[in-house]
């Protein structure tokens, strides 16, 4: 997910007959968060505060997921960002990367968990990036620690038919 200082617009409430005035930010500084989420267990890995999005930051998140995970096979469902292409990629020992169609983000289920996660900074204006991370991490730790409500938000019936057949 990539975070920055460019506004973050979200529907809000205002008084009948009123406009909300959301001010703006147009500043370019960025950065990314890279994150792993388990549909089934509610359990997540995350990589934050990351300067590029690309192989190579790819890779060490790859590297770093593994060694959190060394004793277990990895099953990675990913979407076709060029740069989770690399064939590097798919030769880390005990890793298995499966990629999902072509435009299907409805598909990913991290995409709901980095929705969850942009709320946190909606409609809000930042005087630093590190101000914004402090608020998306804190986010970040309360939807990590509720295993239960991640497996909710994730959990999609496709997921939980699929596991059932093979297990």
């Amino acid at each position: 997910m990539r975070y920055g200082l460019i506004s973050n617009f979200r529907r809000s409430w205002s008084r009948i007959g009123e406009r909300t005035i959301i001010d703006s930010q147009q500043s370019f500084d960025n950065r990314y968060l890279f994150s792993a989420v388990a549909p089934l267990s509610g359990k997540s890995f995350h990589l934050s505060r990351i300067d590029g999005f690309d192989s190579e930051a790819t890779h060490t998140f790859l590297l770093e997921l593994k060694k959190e995970h060394h004793d277990t096979l990895v099953i990675l469902v990913w979407d076709n960002a060029p740069c989770h292409r690399p064939k590097i990629h798919r030769e880390i020992p005990g890793l298995i990367v499966l990629f999902l169609p072509p435009y299907s983000p409805e598909l990913n289920p991290a995409e709901r968990f980095f929705e969850e996660l942009r709320k946190a900074t909606a409609n809000q204006i930042f005087t630093s990036i590190e101000e914004q991370e402090t608020v998306i991490e804190g986010r970040l730790n309360l939807l990590a620690d509720d295993t239960e409500g991640m497996k909710r938000l994730l959990g999609y019936d496709w997921i939980r038919e699929q596991y059932e057949k093979v297990c």
